[in-house]
């Protein structure tokens, strides 16, 4: 096989690699989302359990209260009355408590229904949670592989060694407005540390854990996704392009870069290369956006 058929074999299974990462990013987020609404479903359980018990206890009180007020329950004892009055004050006696039971009653019942839907909530989340499990363990296990095929194959055509010519030494643009100032340091800081799929730092990236390391010093949260935090940001067009932003690649979007003028960026490219400065016009471009 010539080197330029190993070269397009490798991108090829560099790129497949990428989108792979990028769907376990996705899924990882997403078991992340369910674990935490897991967990706040199960700290309103209990009070809901505890208030159902309280309401259950005042109602048999409520039931105990009519019988001891009427003694031989509420039919009989009006029934029992000799005198007018009496009938008329126990007819009074009986419907306020009746009034108090069906309140209590319909007191009860809410609360029934909100333990079990909630537990309803929790079991289906639990089981969304081990599919997710399962395809977060699949989808891991099939970009081990990859990653054993690709190696083979870099050891073939450069011996372990970058496919990417050296950038140069490229200078820290002198200034940066705002925020994105320390995006764009953090950025060259990171310069020469190796692409480690479903990483975010300190010692190693890959492209999205990049982007939002780079960002989270600055304040701003973002997706463990390319595709995710495209979703998450303002758009930009590229002549509103400032160092900072991000720009994302291929369509489905599973590729981001920070940008830092000169129509360059910092990414992780692909496994087996190191954080490296590039052409944002090395890649097929589906967008710009700016965080923040």
């Amino acid at each position: 096989m010539s080197t330029a058929e190993l070269d397009r074999r490798i991108t090829g299974a560099a790129r497949q690699l990428e989108v792979l990462v990028e769907q376990y990013n996705d899924s990882r987020e997403d078991l992340r989302t369910t674990k935490q609404q897991i967990s706040h479903l199960g700290g309103r359980l209990g009070p809901m359990i505890r208030d159902l018990e309280e309401r259950q206890s005042l109602m048999d009180g409520l039931m105990s209260h009519t019988y001891q007020r009427t003694r031989t329950g509420p039919t009989v004892a009006l029934f029992a009355s000799d005198q007018p009055h009496e009938f008329v004050d126990k007819l009074l006696v009986l419907h306020q408590l009746a009034s108090e039971e069906q309140r209590a009653a319909e007191e009860l019942r809410k609360a029934r229904t909100r333990v079990a839907e909630t537990r309803a909530a929790l079991n289906a989340l639990a089981a969304q949670q081990t599919r997710q499990q399962t395809e977060l363990s699949t989808r891991k296990a099939t970009v081990k592989g990859e990653i054993v095929a690709l190696k083979q194959m870099r050891a073939i055509a450069y011996g372990g060694g970058s496919r990417y010519p050296d950038a140069g030494n490229i200078p820290v643009p002198e200034y940066v407005p705002g925020p994105a100032a320390d995006v764009v340091a953090f950025a060259f800081d990171q310069l020469g540390k190796p692409y480690r799929w479903g990483s975010a730092g300190p010692g190693s990236y890959d492209c999205s854990g990049l982007t939002l390391s780079a960002w989270r010093t600055a304040g701003v949260s973002l997706p463990h996704n390319a595709a995710s935090q495209y979703g998450s940001v303002a758009h930009v067009s590229r002549n509103e392009l400032r160092p900072g932003d991000l720009v994302f690649f291929y369509s489905p979007i599973s590729h981001v870069g920070i940008y830092i003028g000169g129509g360059r960026m910092i990414h992780a490219p692909e496994f087996g290369e190191n954080v490296r400065v590039g052409a944002i016009d090395q890649q097929p471009i589906r967008g710009f956006g700016r965080p923040g």
